[in-house]
């Protein structure tokens, strides 16, 4: 019975996004946004949480996530998809400005907290802290910004529902089921579309040189030929001729199924 009540308002949230567009700058077309707005308020809310935990946050950036997608409106197009489908696709994009925007806030404020102004103030730090803090940060920066590569990449290789349920499942820790509830399947479609997202990440993680060095690739198919379930030497074979030594390169498309179970697998080994 639920089921079909959310589908039978996403209908309506479809017929109201068509009326709108058709109507704009009339009575009816303000009635009709207005009654639009209210239907996507708590779905907008939902999918901006699935990306920030943070509840006050969440409510902050929905507002903003709002604005952006009614400013973007006129560029919809009914007969290239479904707007649930080209609305999760703004939403994700928005959030994530929006968070980079706060972080960047954050991490100035940080940097002033970090550094007050103290006249003839001498350092505190020991030799000891001199000789590790530096490391430490340089290890966090660089973990910091190899996720934020991978977070990009996914963003641009995976569809909207793939990368929810890749970032539920891998960043949020939700559970099969959990992601099924969140986004209103079945747990058979999200253990699905979770297996597809991960190959497609996979591969796309494994030709970008930015991500992923050769000698980290190199160890981690010396690693997975050591292991308990070794590449062939048909799918070895394939995975070199994509990652030649001439510069890496997509699959071609009768290869790219494969070729995904392949940098799945391999990813499984690295370090």
């Amino acid at each position: 019975m639920e089921a079909e009540h959310r589908r039978d308002e996403w209908a309506e949230i479809q017929g109201l996004v068509i009326r709108v567009l058709q109507q704009r700058g009339t009575p009816e077309g303000e009635q009709h946004a207005n009654r639009l707005l209210t239907l996507l308020r708590p779905h907008v809310l939902q999918l901006v949480r699935s990306v920030c935990r943070d509840a006050d946050i969440a409510e902050d950036i929905t507002q903003e996530v709002l604005a952006r997608l009614w400013s973007r409106l006129d560029s919809y197009d009914a007969t290239i998809a479904p707007f649930r489908n080209w609305m999760a696709q703004v939403i994700i994009n928005a959030t994530y400005n929006a968070m980079r925007g706060r972080a960047r806030i954050n991490r100035h404020e940080l940097r002033e907290a970090d550094h007050p102004s103290v006249p003839n103030s001498e350092p505190s730090t020991s030799v000891g802290e001199l000789s590790t803090a530096p490391e430490d940060l340089v290890e966090q920066v660089a973990a910091r910004e190899r996720m934020e590569q991978i977070l990009a990449i996914a963003r641009a290789t995976l569809s909207p529902d793939e990368y929810l349920v890749w970032l539920e499942y891998t960043v949020n820790g939700s559970s099969h089921r959990e992601i099924a509830l969140l986004l209103e399947r079945n747990e058979s479609w999200a253990r699905q579309t979770l297996l597809r997202a991960r190959q497609k990440l996979a591969a796309a993680l494994v030709l970008s040189p930015s991500v992923l060095s050769d000698e980290e690739l190199e160890v981690a198919i010396e690693r997975c030929q050591r292991s308990s379930e070794p590449l062939s030497a048909q799918e070895l074979r394939l995975l070199r001729t994509y990652l030649a030594p001439g510069g890496r390169r997509a699959p071609a498309w009768h290869h790219l199924a494969r070729f995904r179970r392949i940098c799945l697998k391999l990813l499984n080994h690295l370090t």
